[in-house]
């Protein structure tokens, strides 16, 4: 058992948070965490639904804005974790809480400025909310800082709609003599992906292999919302059933980020998407050890990117035209207050 691996079953035994699989349970929960702050803290963490910082998200530890998660009192803290744990899985949050903690790890090794400014710090991570916590209109949060974006939209008579995401890690693979020594953080998706590719005979592979300095996706940079990319890489459909058992064993990994709920809206957009999905992979040297990982499809987008001598990795997973329940959002504005926003 990995490193990752023991965090998880460790979490699963002492996690003293009950993991929630419904949306009422994260309002209440996210309730709750507001009742626990302070006005200053308050004031902080909320914002009007229609603002369009909600659609304002950071992959870097610059420019962050709402509420600092780790100078909350003990109780407001707790609460916190909670609005988490209602939205992910128990492997979901173990993996967040794996992210945070490899700030720990790197901090020495970080440049001057990076101490001088404290940014890799296990508690910089920022709650933002959107409008109220509610069952009966649409509400959200983002829970954002390095190597990680939570996007989370809540609209009446749907699952949550939670893309953007973005994890990252660094070190990708924890070497012996750090705290987090053995974790890597995204090695299994990692994993599947390169047995996947290793699977591929050598006209699969042609189709599935891109130019990494071209045809990297929206992975260089921020990009908040997009429309759907153009086809690129093997189809799933020309792959052998073994190998589209491993394509599918990727994405349904990726679904359990979230709680069971959530999960299957997820494995329900895949589904959607699953006849028009395709498979790409890129390995090179330069910089030494990168890699970029592809999975895309009508309305599904999932990309992974390593950097940085083979030691730094990005995942970003979008629903393209779907991003922050914007889809959702037209539908219940058609519904219930006869506003039409599509033509």
């Amino acid at each position: 058992m990995n490193r990752l691996a023991t965090v998880i079953a460790v979490a699963a035994i002492a996690l003293p948070l009950a993991i929630a699989a419904d949306t009422t349970d994260l309002a209440d929960r996210a309730v709750a965490f507001l009742a626990a702050l302070d006005d200053a803290e308050h004031g902080d963490v909320t914002w009007a639904f229609a603002e369009a910082e909600r659609q304002d998200i950071h992959y870097a530890p610059i420019n962050l804005d709402g509420l600092r998660h780790g100078n909350l009192g003990k109780a407001a803290y707790t609460l916190g974790e909670n609005v988490l744990a209602a939205t992910l899985s128990t492997r979901g949050l173990a993996k967040v809480r794996a992210i945070r903690l490899l700030e720990r790890d790197i901090r020495e090794n970080e440049t001057v400025l990076f101490r001088l400014f404290g940014l890799r710090d296990p508690g910089r991570y920022f709650w933002a909310l959107f409008g109220d916590p509610s069952t009966t209109a649409p509400w959200g949060y983002r829970y954002e800082g390095h190597h990680l974006s939570i996007n989370v939209t809540a609209v009446p008579g749907s699952p949550p709609v939670t893309t953007p995401l973005f994890l990252g890690a660094q070190p990708r693979d924890v070497p012996n003599g750090m705290p987090s020594a053995g974790v890597a953080v995204l090695g299994e998706e990692e994993r599947l992906a390169r047995a996947l590719y290793a699977s591929l005979d050598d006209a699969q592979r042609a189709a599935a292999t891109l130019a990494y300095r071209t045809d990297r996706g929206h992975m260089i940079g921020q990009v908040a919302t997009l429309e759907s990319p153009a086809p690129t890489g093997l189809a799933r459909g020309s792959m052998s059933r073994a190998q589209r058992v491993t394509l599918d064993a990727f994405l349904d990994y990726f679904a359990g980020f979230w709680n069971e709920e959530i999960a299957a809206a997820r494995r329900a957009d895949i589904e959607a998407a699953r006849e028009g999905l395709h498979f790409a992979f890129v390995a090179a040297d330069d910089p030494a050890f990168a890699f970029y990982i592809r999975v895309s499809g009508p309305g599904l987008l999932l990309e992974i990117d390593n950097t940085e001598g083979g030691d730094h990795v990005h995942a970003v997973w979008h629903q393209p035209a779907a991003d922050f329940g914007i889809d959702l959002l037209a539908r219940h504005l058609e519904a219930f207050h006869g506003i039409a926003l599509r033509r």
